[in-house]
């Protein structure tokens, strides 16, 4: 699949190498299952499924044009961008949460932030609470008089307080990562407050972090603390911000590419993903289109997105009722086995959390 990103930012390597591959696979007895694995570059999981929304309407006959909601991103704010602004000179203007090296390899990269663990040990499993528990947890931080006048927490920034206690607590009693404090973060979708459309291919994700000790996860009763600093480190990135950083990150991008560096998307990475450190976040992916996608033998019975990080949780809406309406909110988790074992084991996440399958 071929797309319009400026500058050359994505260098095809090869025509085996296309920005989107798609496989269906039918299925004994009856049904089918697609897979869609695509360059992060152009599709972060809101611009896939839309377009797998999309993709489906048209085989229904409904829609024969590309709607505006998913055109690239990067034609609405960084064509145009000065290939010799400050931004690019500089490397402290770049934003702390990014880092880029040209100078190592990818693989050299990934065992530099990737904690050292066999694949055997990593357990991926899929969680679900319902939007009524949320609701409830929601309200118990709104009266506990943690929040100052004006202040306001989202139901994201709750899940997001929550998993990160109860996964930070999993993975201390369970020695995989030693007592103290943790960085958590909640990532977020830059298209809303740059007024960018809200379904547009690329990736302009970042993660916006805070720091919580160990006392903000050990302790349930710090819930509202935890989810007001959440909302504290979200309010923090203004639009300005914003703006540079993926200013910072088009131009240094299309640098490396126009200096021949291959796979260049693979030379970026967050600090906060990195598992060598105590952290922990969520991506919050609750009102993307994942269940959307009929392509004329009804909704899907079941969708996955492959999550191999550990302590990084995305969260994604569960499968709609008979009324349509979106009801839960499945997590993908994945853990240490012995991280795995304590979350399974801790009160405050199996009283609102239920198993839906493992991987």
């Amino acid at each position: 699949m071929d797309l319009a990103i400026p500058d050359g930012a994505i260098r095809r390597l090869s025509d085996e190498q296309p920005m989107l591959m798609v496989k269906v696979t039918y299925l004994h007895g009856g049904g089918a299952a697609v897979f869609a694995m695509t360059n992060h570059v152009a599709f972060d999981g809101n611009a896939m499924f839309s377009f797998l929304a999309y993709w489906a309407q048209c085989n229904n006959g409904h829609g024969v044009e590309l709607p505006v909601d998913l055109q690239p991103v990067s034609n609405a704010i960084l064509t145009n961008v000065d290939q010799t602004s400050d931004i690019s000179k500089d490397a402290a203007q770049s934003p702390a949460e990014i880092s880029v090296d040209a100078t190592r390899l990818p693989a050299e990269i990934g065992t530099m932030i990737t904690r050292a663990v066999s694949r055997d040990t990593m357990i991926p499993c899929v969680y679900s609470i319902t939007t009524q528990d949320l609701r409830k947890l929601k309200q118990q931080v709104e009266a506990s008089g943690e929040l100052q006048d004006g202040e306001w927490v989202s139901s994201n920034n709750v899940l997001t307080a929550l998993i990160s206690q109860c996964v930070a607590r999993a993975n201390m009693r369970a020695h995989v990562y030693e007592h103290g404090p943790w960085t958590v973060f909640q990532a977020l979708d830059m298209r809303r407050p740059l007024g960018l459309p809200l379904r547009g291919l690329g990736s302009p994700i970042i993660l916006a972090e805070c720091n919580a000790s160990a006392d903000h996860v050990l302790r349930p009763d710090r819930l509202p603390a935890l989810a007001r600093r959440v909302r504290m480190s979200v309010d923090a990135y203004t639009p300005e911000y914003l703006r540079n950083a993926m200013q910072w990150m088009h131009t240094t991008y299309a640098g490396l590419a126009r200096d021949g560096v291959d796979e260049p998307w693979r030379h970026f990475w967050f600090s906060a993903l990195n598992t060598n450190r105590r952290c922990v976040g969520v991506s919050c992916m609750n009102r993307i289109p994942i269940y959307d996608a009929d392509f004329g033998a009804g909704r899907p019975v079941m969708a996955r997105s492959f999550n191999p990080r550990p302590n990084y949780v995305i969260v994604f809406p569960g499968p709609p009722g008979e009324t349509d309406v979106y009801d839960s909110l499945h997590m993908y988790v994945t853990l240490e086995r012995p991280a795995m074992d304590a979350l399974r084991a801790d009160p405050e996440w199996t009283s609102v959390c239920t198993l839906v399958s493992e991987f």
